[in-house]
């Protein structure tokens, strides 16, 4: 894996609608490429060759910035394959955010220990103080909805701007726009339950 390599797989995420076809070993030859780059990096900046150390900043910049595209493309692909329903060969990061996908347009709602948390998040989480439940439970103001097409800028009965937001995006928002946005049939009403 090297920087060509990345930029070759960008082109093709960019000019095919589906998504390309990736080695099972994708991720994990760009997490070796990236060691090798910062690995690099620190050599050369304890050898004191701060060109060289450049060099190899400079290449970690480019790398990070085409992976970041490469997985934006793929991601926006696989919401888009989550609603179509129709899955294809898929590695196994991908493979299990497109069930995440499926399940929470399917059903609404996906509980996070199928998500398979950190520990550290899930000691968070059991930390949590429970809420009062003699003083009542209050509803929430803003809910979560996934959102099917493009939107530009939403203000709310409050003149409170929202977006602009793009389909597939989860979006936290006011329950009154959230309605609309449900009532035109564009979202869809997300619920973590945990």
């Amino acid at each position: 894996m090297d920087i060509v390599k990345l930029r070759e797989m960008l082109e093709a995420e960019l000019s095919n609608p589906e998504l390309s076809p990736i080695d099972e070993s994708f991720y994990s030859d760009y997490d070796s490429l990236l060691k090798v780059l910062r690995i690099g990096a620190e050599s050369s900046r304890e050898r004191g060759e701060s060109v060289e150390e450049m060099l190899y900043l400079e290449q970690l910049k480019i790398a990070e910035g085409l992976m970041r595209e490469i997985l934006r493309i793929r991601l926006h692909k696989l919401v888009d394959m989550a609603f179509s329903g129709v899955l294809s060969d898929l590695v196994e990061e991908e493979r299990a955010i497109f069930l995440i996908l499926k399940e929470f347009i399917e059903r609404g709602e996906v509980p996070l220990q199928q998500v398979g948390l950190p520990e550290q998040a899930k000691e968070e989480l059991a930390e949590e103080p429970e809420p009062d439940r003699e003083a009542g439970t209050r509803n929430p103001v803003s809910e979560a909805y996934l959102v099917s097409i493009d939107l530009p800028r939403i203000v709310d009965e409050k003149l409170r701007e929202y977006g602009p937001i793009k389909a597939g995006d989860i979006a936290v928002l006011p329950k009154s726009v959230g309605e609309v946005l449900l009532k035109r049939g564009v979202a869809h009403k997300i619920r973590i339950t945990f």
